[in-house]
């Protein structure tokens, strides 16, 4: 598998891997080997009017769906970590002990670092600090992962995994998911122009925004922005038609989907290379 390109996303919830679903599929098809992590299946989030699902159910309604986007978008491996959706800052499910933020860094790293070993990516994807607009589960996952990125490739971290033929690992870069601050003042533009209350989340997006000049990769998807607008369709537990994002303008929606941007955060291959249009570069 060594020789063979490779790579990992870790997100927190169902449809988290949306930001970068245009990749994956473009890498898919060109043989590189897709992996994806979901922490949980996002059990306390709204559910969308139409959809046949309860709180109880959930969680399962919300697994499959991420296998059918999975699917539409070419991932080869999916894994859960079956941690409990943590809910937003503040909130009772936050204190869940079940979840993700009240888990143990270190116990999610472990089993991050155990996947990583399996299926020896080149690049990780994650969140970046602050999990985009400050979700608990998104900077958890952030956290965990760059533990495991550490890690992974060192003997004693975890030397019962070796027992099992897995071997030490060490993954070439790290990317974070960047949201371009251009992006979102375009969203702010069209709220203001339809007189819609901005909600907190788009708030939060907007002020934790890069600046574009930091953006380190730009990877052209435009030949798959219908494929991406499918793959986000199968998420329809969180397709509310209220939402913000529903009513974003199709062309401008479109615009936005036709490049997705990281950061590469962190590098065994030394400095970060500004401009890239493939997250390989420099990996032989």
């Amino acid at each position: 598998m060594a020789n063979q390109k490779s790579i990992l996303g870790v997100y927190a919830h169902p449809d988290d891997e949306q930001g970068v679903s245009g990749l994956f599929h473009k890498y898919a098809r060109a043989g590189v080997e897709t992996s994806l992590i979901i922490a949980t299946r996002g059990e306390v989030g709204e559910i969308a009017p139409g959809v046949d699902a309860t709180p109880a159910t959930l969680g399962q309604v919300r697994e499959n769906e991420m296998r059918r986007a999975a699917q539409k978008i070419g991932i080869q491996h999916l894994h859960f970590l079956d941690y409990r959706d943590s809910g937003m800052m503040g909130t009772p499910e936050n204190q869940d002990a079940r979840n993700l933020w009240q888990a143990n860094t270190f116990a999610v790293a472990e089993k991050i670092t155990q996947i990583i070993r399996q299926r020896q990516p080149q690049v990780i994807l994650t969140f970046d600090a602050f999990g985009g607009y400050g979700h608990p589960d998104h900077i958890k996952i952030h956290q965990a992962t760059l533990m495991a990125y550490f890690v992974a490739g060192d003997p004693r971290a975890f030397p019962e995994q070796l027992q099992n033929g897995l071997a030490p690992w060490n993954a070439s870069k790290v990317y974070w998911t960047a949201f371009p601050k251009s992006r979102f003042e375009q969203y702010v533009k069209m709220a203001d122009a339809a007189g819609m209350e901005m909600p907190e989340p788009m708030k939060e997006f907007l002020k934790r925004a890069q600046p574009d000049e930091v953006i380190t990769a730009r990877i052209d998807v435009a030949e798959f922005v219908d494929l991406k607008l499918e793959s986000l369709a199968c998420h329809a537990s969180q397709m509310n038609p209220n939402s913000i994002w529903s009513k974003i303008p199709a062309e401008i929606r479109r615009e936005g989907m036709k490049t997705e941007t990281l950061i590469c955060a962190e590098s065994r291959l030394g400095r970060a290379q500004r401009d890239e249009t493939d997250l390989f570069q420099g990996i032989e």
